[in-house]
């Protein structure tokens, strides 16, 4: 396939399977709630199964663990109409479909992917944990440059470890984790040593967690009316977001 993304996954044409899954299947498959079925029903056109990564097909072995089988990697197509609740549309995906997933959520103008670290719920062989879900923002036409386009270079099969499967999929995983760091740092940069993977990893869950207390504390401070408390809010906002800047000077 020629079009964005996939002209930059460079799947062998052996993998292409072009199927069509039914909407249906998640709404009983999946426990939604109404409002999960609500947007399922509406924000989205259609979805298509486009590839199928097998060993059968790529010489890439499977790769089998207490809680989860990497046999198969399949690449998800969601053809929608916004992408108002796209994140809560990816939780429902990634959760219902039981292989690692790639998933292509897109309209004509712009598309978002997202990969996920999942596990078995032992608990509930019905759906899947998610670890980590990752996601990127918008990507339309024009941001198929820069920081952008090294990331779905990135994810080309030919640059991911292909001793099995789920060191395949951890390929595509830090292709996302390095995707995110340069939102922040402005550099598309790899690691090159698992400890570095991690440091990395850490790095950006710490960021993210002090902008969401950020958030929080900006939001209690709009509702805030007594001065003494808003300055107090005002100076835990700016030691938070210290901390935040040095963090990002580090990523």
């Amino acid at each position: 396939m020629s079009e964005l993304p996939y002209s930059y996954l460079e799947i062998p044409e052996q993998c292409l399977i072009e199927k069509r899954v039914y909407k249906k299947l998640f709404c009983e498959n999946a426990r939604l709630t109404a409002t999960d079925r609500k947007w399922f029903t509406k924000d989205i056109n259609s979805v298509r199964w486009i590839y199928s990564l097998k060993p059968s097909d790529t010489l890439i072995h499977a790769y089998k663990e207490e809680n989860y089988t990497y046999d198969e990697i399949a690449v998800i197509e969601v053809e929608l109409k916004n992408d108002h609740h796209v994140k809560r549309l990816a939780d429902i995906i990634h959760r219902v479909i039981p292989y690692p997933l790639l998933i292509v959520f897109k309209d004509e103008d712009w598309v978002h992917l997202s990969v996920a670290d999942k596990r078995f719920n032992l608990a509930d062989h019905q759906a899947a944990t998610l670890s980590e879900l990752w996601m990127t923002d918008r990507l339309t036409k024009d941001d198929y440059g820069g920081t952008e386009q090294k990331f779905l270079q990135q994810l080309s099969y030919s640059r991911q470890p292909r001793l099995h499967m789920k060191l395949f999929y951890e390929g595509w995983i830090q292709a996302f984790i390095a995707y995110k760091i340069s939102r922040i740092s402005g550099e598309y940069t790899l690691p090159d040593s698992d400890q570095e993977k991690q440091k990395q990893v850490n790095a950006l869950k710490e960021y993210r967690r002090l902008d969401q207390k950020i958030a929080e504390l900006k939001t209690e401070l709009n509702k805030q009316e007594a001065f003494n408390e808003k300055v107090k809010l005002n100076v835990d906002i700016k030691k938070l977001e210290k901390q935040r800047k040095q963090i990002a000077e580090k990523l």
